[in-house]
């Protein structure tokens, strides 16, 4: 299938069930246990694109699963999703989600019930506040870090 007819099935599905309601990125974790473990001695995640590559298809595919058969953000009608690959070759898929008149949120309550934007509290999810921490916290860098990947004539780029 050609992009071309991707491009106007996405744009079908768009006239039939409306605007979307979410936009969730799911992005590749070359740090997943499952990379890890089938890493031999001295081999990085860059090393083996294959490897991330499967691991990601079958954790994207368990997600989109998640999302249409066990409706982990309510009942949806349909849903559009596109992978990329990020210039470190990691893969990313951004997922558009039409949800049924039922389930649209209407409210900054109904949002507040699908997004979870606080760090997990680390007496009761350590692996959760561990895995956020590593993952989505930038640094360290400044003056105390002068080597740090960010780190552009003596102040952070980020």
């Amino acid at each position: 299938m050609s992009h071309g007819s991707n491009y106007q099935d996405a744009m079908a599905i768009c006239r039939w069930a409306g605007y979307p309601y979410a936009f969730v990125t799911f992005t590749c974790n070359p740090q997943w246990f499952e990379i890890k473990r089938a890493l031999l001695l001295g081999q990085q995640p860059q090393d083996r694109p294959n490897l991330v590559t499967r691991v990601f298809k079958i954790k994207l595919k368990e997600f989109i699963n998640d999302i249409h058969k066990n409706h982990i953000l309510g009942r949806i009608i349909a849903g559009i999703y596109v992978v990329e690959f990020q210039k470190r070759g990691l893969p990313h898929a951004h997922i558009l989600i039409f949800f049924t008149e039922n389930c649209k949120p209407h409210t900054i309550e109904d949002v507040d019930r699908m997004i979870n934007a606080e760090f997990p509290n680390s007496e009761t999810n350590k692996l959760a506040h561990e895995t956020v921490a590593r993952c989505t916290m930038h640094g360290p860098c400044g003056d105390a870090f002068p080597n740090a990947p960010c780190m552009e004539e003596g102040k952070c780029k980020k």
